[in-house]
This record gives structure tokens, C-alpha cells and sequence, in this order.
């Protein structure tokens, strides 16, 4: 039967067909020292950067303007956090290095003509190389969901720092906004802060930033996917991905309630018979406890909530561990 894509355009190709075409158009780009890496900064030891509408919108315009002093890079996706960045990048290693290093000093002079005092030293570049197809459809996922995972007013596609809500929404790249084109010469020197404005006339100005779909390769990151359906399994559904890409990145995965309750119920599948993780025996408890503290990063008031299990006994177990993230 045919399928209906979301541009009306039917296709009739097979899943083995769709899978080759994502692996062509992948190993296409891998020419002249090209890879895919994910750029990701360490969270942890970072104190907060990013603290409110403006700094988040100065974020995502230096990823513009960044990105504009290498005409052979790429970027595929990104998410800005509060204290670390993700970017899914397509270029030479020496080329990512240069993009991290401008879009660290244009920051850094952001914050101080903000009159901001912000320790960036612990803001370093983690650049994971990115080697298969499976892979970079992995961490392109894991970046679009980074925040959806911490903020339960999100979801993956309603972030508004990152292009992570351009995947798959054709309609969303020209909602809102006003072409750079439209704005005064003072006007666009402003959005800048520079005399530099030798930006594309028709890219999008939301806010005080340029639309990602403007910037970023949004198709080159969709055509990794079969079709929107792959994308929205692997975004939703495909839990146990995140935790490798986690380990991977050196970050600390989360997940929703509701993820973390899958994970459990898989686990009881196969380790536990079958068994419900609220009748499991006292030990299989305390020993399921272990592993979704350090297995899956669960929090206190998640494993007592999951294991029907007093709170009081689990911070017993884990005593630093804070009860709600």
C-alpha cells in the first residue's frame, strides 16, 4: 500500500529500500575528512550559564554566527541547556575544534558586556566522533530530547533552544518571525552587536535569533531516519539508546517516570520472572534499587515510587542522593 508522506507526497519504497537510501546519503558524506561528531560540554561541573529568555536567545544566535566563519561545516542539530550545550556537527575535527572555541569566546564576551561574571574554565569541548548510521541517529535523538527529559513543561519537539523541534515540522521553520531583509540596517546591527550583517536577506529572525531551520541541515538530520514515523519511535520509545549515548558523551542520563517505569518492568521481565516490581521480594527490591540508582541514574523519590518502597529506606540506601530531580 502506499504511504502518505507529511509533504503529500507518496512513496511506495520498501523498509530495505528507505534503510539503504539512509546509509547511502550517510556514507556520502563521510568525503575529504568529514565524520559526524556530537560537541557536548561536561554539565556537572559547570555552574549555570544560560539564565534567562535573553542569554538562552544570545546562545542561539552565536551558534549562527559561529557557524558562519566555516563555510564547509554543518551543523545537524543542537540543544542549549542551562550549563552545557549539545551540537550534532558534520566537518573535520580541526573545523569542530575552531566552531567551539569562537562560539566559547563570543560568549564569554556576551556575558562580561552583560556585565556578568561567569567562570567558563570548566566549559570544555567533549568531541565524540560519530561512526556508524545507527549511531548518529542515536545521539541526533538524544540531543533533540535533552531537555524534554529534565523539564516536564517540554517535550521533545516544544524546546525552544535547539532546532530539535524542527525535525520533522516543515510548517514550524516559517511560523513567527520576520525576515532578516525586513529589519533597518540599525536594526540588524543591534540583533548582531556588529557591523557584520552579511546575512542571508530571507533567513528568519524569532526573537532576538536566527530560525535554526535557517542555519542548521534539518533534512540532512531527517534523511538519517526512514521517514517521521523512525524518528518518533527512537525519540519516544527507544529508552535503552539514551543510556549508551550517555555513557558514550560522559553526561548523566535521565528519564521521565514513565521511561523509567518501562525500564523497570524489562528488567523484572527478564531477571525477575515476570514478577511486578511492587511484589518482588524485600531483597530483589533493595537489589533492583541498586540497579536503577546506578544503572539508570534514579533518583530517591523515583525508586520508592516504582518499588512501593518507604522513602526512608531507600535514602538509607542512598544517602546523598537527592529525593526529586
Amino acid at each position: 500500500m502506499n504511504k502518505v508522506h507529511s509533504d503529500g507526497v507518496k512513496s511506495t519504497l520498501s523498509f530495505s529500500e528507505k534503510e539503504n537510501r539512509c546509509r547511502i546519503t550517510f556514507d556520502n558524506c563521510l568525503r575529504n575528512g568529514r565524520r559526524f561528531y556530537h560537541l557536548c560540554t561536561p554539565g556537572e561541573v559547570q555552574q549555570i550559564v544560560f539564565c534567562s529568555k535573553d542569554d538562552y536567545e544570545a546562545g542561539m544566535l552565536i551558534a549562527a554566527i559561529s557557524l558562519k566563519a566555516f563555510p564547509g561545516l554543518r551543523i545537524i542539530t543542537f540543544e542549549i541547556m542551562s550549563n552545557h550545550i549539545h551540537f550534532i556537527l558534520l566537518g573535520t575535527k580541526e573545523e569542530v575544534e575552531a566552531f567551539f572555541s569562537l562560539f566559547k569566546s563570543k560568549l564569554q564576551r556576551f556575558l562580561k558586556n552583560d556585565g556578568r561574571v561567569v567562570d567558563l574554565s570548566r566549559f570544555t569541548a567533549n568531541i565524540i566522533e560519530i561512526n556508524d548510521l545507527e549511531a548518529l541517529r542515536n545521539q541526533i535523538v538524544y540531543t533533540n530530547r535533552n531537555n524534554y527529559v529534565v523539564d516536564s513543561d517540554n517535550t521533545p519537539f516544544t524546546y525552544p533552544y535547539g532546532a530539535n523541534g524542527y525535525y520533522f515540522f516543515p510548517t514550524f521553520s516559517i511560523v513567527g518571525g520576520i525576515r532578516f531583509e525586513e529589519l533597518t540596517i540599525r536594526e540588524r546591527r543591534s540583533l548582531l552587536r556588529s557591523h557584520d550583517i552579511d546575512y542571508p536577506g530571507d533567513y528568519l529572525v524569532v526573537g532576538n535569533y536566527f530560525s535554526p531551520a535557517c542555519f542548521c541541515s534539518i533534512s540532512l538530520g531527517e534523511s538519517m531516519f526512514r521517514d517521521a514515523r523512525h524518528y518518533f519511535h527512537k525519540i519516544s520509545r527507544e529508552i535503552e539508546s539514551y543510556k549508551t549515548v550517555a555513557a558514550i558523551v560522559g553526561d548523566s542520563i535521565f528519564y521521565t517516570d514513565d521511561e523509567l517505569l518501562s525500564v523497570v518492568y524489562g528488567i523484572c521481565r527478564k531477571d525477575y520472572g515476570g514478577q511486578k516490581p511492587a511484589l518482588l521480594t524485600a531483597s530483589d527490591k533493595i537489589e533492583l534499587a541498586r540497579t536503577m540508582h546506578f544503572d539508570y541514574n534514579a533518583n530517591n523519590g523515583q525508586i520508592a515510587r516504582m518499588l512501593k518502597v518507604p522513602i526512608a529506606t531507600i535514602e538509607s540506601l542512598f544517602p546523598r542522593r537527592e529525593m526529586a530531580r
